[in-house]
């Protein structure tokens, strides 16, 4: 027996294929249990208003969630890379659509502009993912982030020139004073030529000791330490600060350290000056003193970058302690010269949010205005101030 559209059956396409029950906006009557009151008719639903009639043209409503397509408010109509319409902020929808390419989903919406973005489009940043037209107008605005102390990575041999001269130049002069030792004067040697002596510089006024000593050393144990502290220290410092910034702390350092064995060191020897004989005291060399400038300098980066301390204040101590409990060694041009570093560089700090030519005239003011000051302290005898 057949089924008639009575029974709830709608009509096939024709008499002999079946036809398929109407889907149903609501879920089917289970049968109440005896004695249960009967359930209620719903409400009846006042009509909605009729659609609006559109214009030849128009866009065609888009389902919730999906971004309208269109040209958005700000862009210029064709301009490349221009997003297709902003998306209400934080929203995104199953059938969300990128702001910049419309024919792909969305997965994240930019931090900044609040925009949706598909994979292609996600940058990602500290907070969120930003669009990449929010961080080249953010790259345009924030600092350049230099090389600091801590980061990870060594630098090449290429990225230090400087220090690769200045051993090679130590090495040298090294090499001939070991080679001939009166190659200057038969009755002198090189080291007392142009090592650091407090009374030739005072009296007679050779104060180019002050800088040639820098590159002078006793043995092969004084170049050996100090080169390979130079070069070990010069590779984390030389590319942050740049070459020229770099080779004026080494040397107005090294000058540092010279001034402070001038004024601090007796430029007589003990035992014959109180006989009334003028015998000079042995003379001061070495380039430890720049050494420790730079050691002062990487612990000023260093906590200006925020990275951990700990290891360079363990070698500055070790090294002042060294330097105090051994004999023969100028412990004063250690002080000397890691008080000039400290200075410096933290002058250098004044500048590091300036670019090009200001930095480089605020730098140079700092390297000039600390080598008056040490020329200001030369005008005081030499050992005012004996240890």
């Amino acid at each position: 027996m057949g089924c008639s559209e009575a029974q709830g059956w709608g009509s096939g396409s024709s008499p002999d294929e079946p036809a398929w029950p109407t889907p149903s906006t609501s879920p089917p009557a289970w049968p109440s249990p005896p004695g249960s009151p009967a359930p209620r008719p719903p409400a009846p639903q006042p009509p909605g208003p009729p659609p609006l009639p559109q214009a030849p043209g128009a866009p065609r409503p888009q389902p919730p969630g999906q971004a309208v397509t269109g040209q958005p408010t700000g862009y210029p109509s064709g301009a490349p890379g221009a997003p297709s319409a902003p998306a209400p902020p934080g929203s995104l929808g199953p059938n969300t659509r990128c702001a910049y390419h419309p024919d792909r989903l969305a997965s994240s919406v930019c931090r900044s502009c609040n925009q949706p973005i598909c994979t292609d489009c996600m940058v990602q940043a500290p907070v969120g993912w930003h669009c990449r037209h929010c961080v080249r107008q953010n790259a345009k605005t924030s600092p350049v982030v230099r090389y600091r102390p801590g980061r990870p990575g060594v630098p090449s041999l290429s990225q230090t020139p400087v220090t690769l001269g200045l051993i090679a130049i130590c090495v040298a002069v090294y090499l001939v004073t070991s080679a001939d030792q009166g190659f200057v004067d038969s009755d002198q040697s090189i080291l007392d030529r142009f090592g650091v002596q407090g009374y030739l510089i005072q009296v007679e006024g050779q104060w180019y000791r002050l800088f040639t000593s820098i590159f002078l050393h006793v043995n092969i144990t004084h170049i050996g330490l100090n080169m390979l502290s130079l070069y070990i220290i010069g590779r984390a410092i030389e590319p942050a600060l740049g070459k020229w910034r770099y080779l004026g702390l080494f040397v107005v350092c090294g000058l540092g350290g010279s001034v402070a064995y001038y004024l601090l060191v007796n430029p007589l020897a003990a035992p014959a000056s109180a006989l009334g004989i003028t015998q000079l005291s042995a003379p001061a060399v070495g380039a430890s003193g720049a050494i420790f400038g730079l050691f002062g300098a990487y612990f000023v980066m260093a906590r200006r970058a925020a990275a951990n301390t700990s290891g360079i204040i363990f070698l500055i101590v070790i090294n002042l302690v060294y330097g105090f409990a051994v004999p023969g060694i100028g412990w004063q041009a250690h002080v000397g010269g890691l008080a000039t570093g400290l200075a410096i560089t933290a002058g250098f700090g004044l500048a590091r949010h300036r670019r090009g030519r200001q930095r480089a005239v605020i730098d140079g003011v700092v390297l000039a205005t600390t080598c008056i000051v040490l020329g200001l302290l030369m005008l005081l005898p030499a050992g005012v101030a004996p240890t």
